[in-house]
C-alpha cells in the first residue's frame, strides 16, 4: 500500500510540475455511498475528497481518506474501517481515469462526460457531469461498486445487511493550480 501511495504521489507531482497551466485541484469535495437491503440501509459521507484534473489530456484522479467517512451509527463506522476496508492497512480510496470527450474548457457549459476507471481488477467506464462556469470546474456523478471487485468480504453474520453492490456519488469543485 505504501508503494501505491508513493506512486500516486509521484504521478500527481509529475502532473503538477510538467503541465501546471493545465492542472486544476479540487479539495474538500464530497463523496458518499449508499447500501440498501431489505434489512437496513447504510449511508456514509465524507467531505475530504481531493482531486486533480489535467485539462490538457483529460486525466482525472480522486483520493479520499477512508476514515473520513461518517456513518449514522458509530458501530457501522467502526466495522467499516476495521473489518471491511481495513483503513489502517489501506487508508485511501483512490481512482483515476480519463475523460473520453473533447471538452472546451475555455467556455461555460455543462458537459456529460465518461471516464475510464482503472484501479480495480475490472476497469470500467463511468458517466459524470462537468460544469464549467467563469473558469471554474465542478465534476459530479454516481457509479456502482461491486464489493467483490475490490476484494471486500462481508462477514456471514451481517451479509444480509450489506448490499453486494454499493452506490457511490461524488462532487468536487476545482481551481487552477499555481506554482
Amino acid at each position: 500500500m505504501k508503494k501505491l501511495l508513493l506512486l500516486l504521489s509521484i504521478s500527481i507531482c509529475s502532473l503538477l510540475s510538467v503541465h501546471s497551466q493545465n492542472i486544476y485541484l479540487g479539495t474538500g469535495g464530497k463523496c458518499s455511498f449508499h447500501s440498501t437491503t431489505p434489512i437496513e440501509d447504510i449511508d456514509a459521507a465524507s467531505e475530504n475528497l481531493n482531486s486533480v484534473l489535467n485539462t490538457g489530456n483529460g486525466e482525472l484522479q480522486f483520493k479520499v481518506p477512508l476514515t473520513s467517512f461518517h456513518f449514522p451509527k458509530a458501530l457501522m463506522q467502526e466495522h467499516f474501517n476495521e473489518k471491511y476496508v481495513e483503513s489502517a492497512k489501506y487508508p485511501f480510496a483512490t481512482f483515476k481515469g480519463k475523460i473520453n470527450e473533447t471538452v472546451d474548457y475555455s467556455k461555460d457549459g455543462t458537459y456529460d462526460i465518461t471516464f475510464n476507471i482503472h484501479n480495480s481488477d475490472k476497469p470500467h467506464t463511468e458517466k459524470g457531469t462537468l460544469i464549467i462556469k467563469n473558469g471554474k470546474f465542478t465534476i459530479s456523478g454516481k457509479f456502482k461498486v461491486a464489493l467483490k471487485d475490490h476484494n471486500i468480504e462481508i462477514p456471514k453474520i451481517v451479509i444480509a445487511n450489506v448490499a453486494e453492490v454499493i452506490d457511490v456519488s461524488y462532487s468536487c469543485s476545482y481551481s487552477p493550480y499555481h506554482k
